[in-house]
């Protein structure tokens, strides 16, 4: 400005102490020089984002150091709300092939010491490249009395950093491009869970307990399918299965094909007893998606066993769930009294799966569907699997005029 004047400093400290915790860490601190009424400012801020060093000297030598000081220096200021790290393992945390175990140490400090200062939200973000493993979080628990909302990506978490019973407040987890190297996943407290592109056990089944959640997203996983503990307090849940996955026949059926060579089907029975795997994990919602590519058996197995989704009011049910038998499609109609919105997207599949003995058989009994207020079908032409769908549909007693379909060429 003109006057040269600095109106900057006589913003209200709460303020100042906001627009510094917007800013990457070592431009905050870099703050302390401007004048002597700054010099401590950067100690208050309730965030710290640490962006990596890109454009540092010394690269991951000098960054590692600048982190440690800061959470130390941190320790007489005022509590954190929430600490973000933003790292690339090949240029912020790479100390050589040799020292990897002494960089894991260092960075699993920075999570400890950030709990410490009470955080309320961590985020910790590991960017990696194929060709490297995740960073390996240290066997212990991520404990704190204050920690409500947790993001992590690109690490490896064991059985006890994935228990997070030691975190009584926390509501909030989001997993992506993580490896889950644990049999048990737990937290009384959770409300909303999110798992990406994250890689389970191929030869074991991950447990997962989580009575409190209200919101579930699981998405594009690789590994075996998690056995679902009941969540009574569910509403929504968005579950997507590609072909990253290892619970298909190599045979290509859709039951227990019997081969002691099969892979796919060695884990056909659920452990400990469980009948339905994963959609009994599922019932009590009320907002549910469905997909999954038409080889995954485990599905097909679970509509044996399921209850009754009882609370479901909008359903969408995409690729194996609307194949060319609509087994799943008549499950839902009968298992879903009060249904009011159906989203279907139909997916052709090929004849070998649909004609396998373990293929699911629609149930031959009245289908009631006294709710139901809207069908969707979103198709790219109108084929012979949506002309079985509009015929399943007649049979509800559906007037056509609550049917929509939705296709390029209609």
């Amino acid at each position: 400005m003109a006057s040269g004047a600095d109106r900057i400093s006589d913003l209200p400290e709460g303020v100042l102490h906001h627009i510094l915790s917007l800013l990457p860490a070592h431009d905050a601190v870099r703050t302390c020089v401007l004048a002597q009424s700054w010099r401590h400012h950067w100690r208050f801020a309730p965030a710290v984002r640490l962006a990596g060093c890109t454009g540092w000297s010394g690269g991951a030598y000098t960054f590692g150091p600048f982190v440690d000081g800061l959470l130390l220096a941190r320790r007489g200021g005022a509590p954190l709300d929430s600490c973000d790290f933003d790292l690339d393992l090949d240029i912020d945390l790479d100390l050589g092939q040799y020292d990897v175990p002494k960089m894991e140490r260092r960075v699993n400090s920075w999570i400890r010491r950030a709990l410490r200062r009470q955080i309320r939200e961590l985020r910790f973000e590991v960017t990696t490249t194929p060709r490297r493993l995740p960073l390996t979080l240290e066997d212990r628990n991520l404990a704190s009395e204050h920690l409500t909302r947790l993001e992590l990506m690109g690490v490896r978490g064991n059985a006890r950093v994935l228990d997070f019973s030691c975190c009584p407040a926390l509501v909030d987890l989001k997993m992506e491009e993580c490896e889950v190297g644990s049999l048990e996943m737990h937290s009384p407290s959770l409300k909303h869970l999110r798992i990406r592109y994250c890689l389970f056990y191929s030869n074991y089944r991950t447990g997962m307990s989580f009575p409190s959640l209200v919101s579930f997203e699981f998405v594009t996983n690789v590994g075996r399918v998690p056995v679902l503990e009941s969540m009574p307090s569910l509403e929504t849940a968005k579950v997507r299965y590609d072909h990253f996955y290892d619970d298909r026949c190599d045979n290509g059926r859709l039951d227990d094909c019997g081969d002691v060579s099969c892979d796919g089907c060695y884990y056909y029975y659920g452990p400990y007893d469980y009948n339905c795997m994963f959609l009994e994990g599922l019932t009590e919602a009320t907002d549910l998606k469905l997909s999954a590519y038409p080889d995954l058996y485990v599905f097909n197995r679970d509509l044996e066993w399921c209850p009754a989704f009882s609370k479901l009011k909008t359903l969408v049910l995409s690729r194996w769930f609307v194949s060319a038998d609509l087994g799943a499609v008549i499950w839902f109609l009968c298992h879903a009294p009060l249904l009011e919105k159906l989203t279907l997207k139909p997916s052709k599949v090929r004849n070998s799966l649909m004609n396998s003995e373990g293929s699911y058989r629609p149930l031959e009994q009245p289908i009631k569907a006294s709710h139901l207020q809207i069908v969707e079908i979103k198709c790219e032409d109108v084929d012979e699997i949506v002309l079985k769908i509009l015929e399943v549909l007649n049979a509800t007693g559906l007037p056509q005029e609550k049917i929509r379909i939705q296709c390029p060429g209609s």
